[in-house]
């Protein structure tokens, strides 16, 4: 398995771990802070890729994200922001019901290029800090160079609650840029997450919350503006909250192309 720089052979990374720490393979800790919002259609539907419609209400979930312990990282962690929206992706081949994800921030470098190079996944940096948890109001934010864009908080949670059945798989759009020449792909492919090792949940509860994205100048995100402005437009309903706590997992080893 390899990413560059290729010169020195194969890559190590999530699922390439060594093999007298293959034990370590699926083990992480993963607190999820995730707060749902409604929100206008026709704004949402701009977002999906071609071959990919809305499915049921018009929502915006974000979900802020802290891992620990991880098992491929020797014991570090990192954290993430990842927005997603319920849809339907219709190929030609295959039918694939779940959430699709227009971006996610992660505070890491090498899980960002494994992520994007090997699954597809459209991540990209910030400054994330662990959230923080005062009074039981959980609270979140990211930031890019200084430039505090997103911000969440959420509480009232009350559990344990019954953990909901699955929602389908999560997709994505992988999208690749063609060396010398400019604006032409690459590789352009849907790509989706399949059956993986489930995680063990010890706590699932629900509650109330709420997040915003500030939009930002080209003097403040020159690289990154375009999509949190996007986001910043969207009206934005709020219904619920959820906070999880859950250890090991997959690896993300199912992840194919769409056809």
């Amino acid at each position: 398995m390899y990413r560059m720089p290729t010169a020195f052979g194969p890559a190590p990374g999530p699922r390439n771990v060594p093999a007298e720490k293959a034990h370590l393979r699926y083990t992480k800790e993963v607190l999820t802070l995730g707060v749902v919002a409604l929100t206008d259609a026709e704004l949402l539907s701009r977002l999906l890729p071609p071959r990919c419609r809305l499915e049921g209400e018009a929502r915006l979930e974000v979900s802020y994200l802290r891992l620990s312990n991880i098992g491929w990282l020797a014991g570090r962690g990192y954290n993430i922001v990842m927005i997603s929206i319920p849809a339907i992706f219709e190929g030609a081949q295959d039918t694939v019901r779940g959430s699709f994800c227009p971006v996610m921030w992660e505070s890491m470098t090498d899980p960002i290029l494994t992520g994007r190079e090997e699954l597809g996944f459209p991540k990209i940096n910030a400054q994330i800090p662990a959230p923080t948890v005062l009074d039981g109001m959980w609270r979140g934010s990211a930031s890019w160079e200084g430039y505090r864009f997103f911000e969440l908080e959420a509480g009232a949670f009350e559990g344990p609650s019954a953990m909901p059945a699955a929602g389908g798989s999560m997709f994505f759009h992988k999208y690749m840029p063609k060396t010398g020449e400019w604006g032409t792909a690459e590789v352009s492919c849907m790509t989706a997450t399949g059956e993986e090792v489930p995680p063990q949940v010890r706590s699932f509860e629900v509650g109330t919350g709420s997040f915003s994205f500030r939009s930002a100048r080209w003097e403040d995100m020159p690289t990154q503006y375009p999509i949190v402005n996007t986001l910043a437009a969207l009206p934005l309903q709020f219904k619920d909250a959820y906070l999880v706590n859950s250890s090991g997992g997959g690896d993300v080893s199912s992840q194919r192309i769409l056809r």
